[in-house]
């Protein structure tokens, strides 16, 4: 069985996120177990210690009440012998230890919800890249590596929680799928980088701002440096949503976060999303390993033409290299218009028909003129397996060849899981042939998963198709590409291709201008004009030629009504046919008018030489 990439379900979704779910439980209360960590304001902190925000009361001198917001911190290494603030570090600490079942209970059901959210909108909202197993494990561990580090950090240093770099995986979602997933997983991140701090109103607040207007700015994903531009406008919101939300908090001053310098939380949120970008963009080469991405230096090697396996079909199925090749332009044109990978969706067409080489000869575009197919003596099944085979036989090779998988995709994707109809009619008007069903007729692939594959299927069947278009005009094409469309369509091949109806309507009208472009005409050189004058003129002197050059009949010659052998007969005998030797055809003289007879004008002879 052909084996292709695993994609995910809701039980592999499901499973991911509670395993996710339950180690982030543990790990934001993974102080809470070791009581070494405990804080004693009479001795160095082992860890920093963060109180939530509380609102206290107070009574001013004048006996008035007065409210405040009270948000504590010990940093790590450092005493608090003073009161009151040791009498509130004592009480926190004896209220959350030992750790509350019900409290830890509520806190994995609510990052179970974040991860099913995200899992569930990456399978059916997002593109079908995002649905895939190891994209799923991939984004959802990288998440949880920036958590876990967080909250690493939040316990061994006293950097303020608007450090954290939540916009990280959100980017590395919009470069890698698309911008949607990077703001679903964006809200998700930035709810669980919230609850490492109980859920604090102003951090919370910052990190949401940062990561989705990173990811809504970061447009242009062919250019990876464009990531720390978009890091740049998300600090610049976060700032300021900072300056927001702590005067509705408590009230903003802006000496105090002077008199803070680099640790204040407004500055801390003015580069965190900056860091992050320059993070992302530095880890590109290994993420994109890891959620197995092509890179772009990956895939301009492959596309060199002196790669062995592209000799390989150069050399062995000449027809079909050519095919993979006006393939390579119509697609990539369709990939730029609607703004897909057009390099990978390239790289994809030249390497899609691999298996042909194999058995080259089954596939009419490598029969030389005159050449005998070898389905003229096999059964319809057996030439359909002959056929199907290259699909299991391309993608063996390129796997043992070390390509990567995206580009293994488009070789079993490229028929999808459509049927053989020309040899499962002939099969079906077979006299005596064994029962098989459809299935033993149809491709062994899987439909196809991204824009990029998709497009490679409809054109793998108008490029065949724009061959036997003649004349070779824009109405025909443009019947030639529209028929295939919504033939897939009516199959539903391209169901999970991610292609809407805006992306096929642009791909269709690109198609069309390509191949108009492709098969356009041509002014003849003069030497070729001169040929076609002369054939031209040759056939009008044939026509045109004078009767008396083609010893017609005598009458003296004819048998006269009033002879005897007429009058025995009652009737008049035709006139013997000289045989003759000449293979030029009769060709009439001219049209003749209603009631006349046309003369027959057989060319003469020409007298032999000498």
């Amino acid at each position: 069985m052909l084996r292709t990439r695993l994609v995910a379900g809701v039980t592999s979704g499901v499973v991911l996120s509670a395993v996710f779910a339950t180690v982030l439980t543990v790990a934001a209360y993974g102080e809470v177990f070791v009581e070494p960590w405990r804080v004693d304001p009479s001795q160095p902190a082992p860890v920093t210690l963060r109180i939530p925000r509380t609102r206290v009361q107070t009574l001013d001198a004048d006996g008035q009440m007065n409210f405040s917001v009270v948000r504590e911190m010990v940093p790590r290494g450092q005493m608090v012998p003073q009161e009151p603030q040791a009498t509130l570090i004592r009480a926190y600490e004896r209220a959350r230890r030992p750790a509350s079942l019900r409290e830890m209970g509520a806190q994995w059901f609510i990052y179970l919800l974040l991860f099913l959210t995200a899992t569930t909108y990456m399978r059916r909202g997002s593109t079908k890249a995002a649905g895939l197993l190891r994209m799923q494990v991939g984004l959802l561990s990288l998440a949880l590596v920036t958590l876990l580090g967080s909250k690493a950090a939040l316990l061994f240093t006293d950097l303020p929680a608007t450090a954290i770099p939540a916009s990280l995986v959100p980017l590395w979602a919009a470069l890698y799928v698309d911008r949607r997933t990077g703001l679903m997983l964006g809200a998700a991140v930035s709810v669980c980088a919230a609850s490492l701090v109980s859920y604090d109103v102003v951090a919370g607040a910052v990190l949401m701002a940062a990561s989705l207007t990173s990811t809504m700015l970061f447009r242009n994903r062919k250019q990876v440096g464009m990531m720390i531009v978009a890091g740049l406008a998300g600090g610049i919101a976060a700032s300021l949503v900072y300056v927001a939300a702590k005067e509705l908090s408590g009230g903003f001053s802006l000496m105090d976060e002077i008199a803070l310098g680099f640790r204040s939380e407004g500055f801390m949120a003015l580069v965190a999303p900056v860091v992050a970008a320059v993070l992302g963009l530095l880890s590109h080469p290994l993420t994109s390993r890891m959620l197995g991405i092509v890179s772009r230096a990956r895939l301009l090697n492959l596309s060199d033409l002196d790669e062995p396996l592209l000799q390989k079909m150069q050399n062995e199925a000449p027809g079909s290299w050519e095919h993979s090749r006006m393939m390579a332009n119509l697609a990539e044109a369709a990939a730029s218009a609607i703004g897909s990978d057009t390099l990978l969706t390239r790289v994809g067409a030249y390497y899609h028909d691999l298996g042909k080489s194999v058995q080259p000869k089954y596939f009419v575009e490598n029969l030389v003129e005159d050449e005998k197919s070898p389905h003229d003596e096999l059964e319809p099944h057996v030439s359909a397996d002959a056929i199907m085979a290259h699909v299991v036989e391309g993608v063996r090779i390129l796997r043992d060849g070390g390509i990567p998988e995206p580009v293994i995709e488009f070789s079993y994707t490229h028929h999808g899981t459509s049927v053989i109809e020309y040899f499962w009619h002939k099969h079906q008007e077979l006299e005596g042939a064994k029962e098989m069903s459809e299935d033993a007729f149809r491709y062994p692939g899987m439909r196809p998963r991204t824009r990029e594959t998709g497009i490679l299927m409809l054109i793998d069947a108008i490029e065949a198709g724009a061959r036997t278009v003649e004349p070779p005009t824009r109405k025909g094409f443009e019947e030639l590409v529209r028929r295939v469309i919504f033939t897939k369509l009516k199959q539903g091949q391209l169901d999970e291709s991610g292609l809407s109806l805006e992306d096929l309507r642009v791909c269709a009208n690109r198609i069309t201008d390509s191949l108009c472009s492709a098969y356009h005409s041509r002014i003849k050189y003069p030497w070729q004009e001169k040929k076609a004058a002369e054939a031209a003129e040759a056939v009008a002197t044939a026509i045109t030629q004078p009767m008396d050059e083609l010893r017609p009949e005598r009458t003296e010659d004819r048998p006269s009504e009033d002879t005897p052998a007429v009058r025995e007969s009652g009737s008049r005998e035709a006139p013997a046919v000289q045989e003759t030797t000449d293979e030029r055809p009769l060709v009439p003289a001219r049209s003749a008018p209603a009631g006349e007879v046309t003369p027959v004008v057989v060319t003469p002879k020409e007298p032999p030489p000498g």
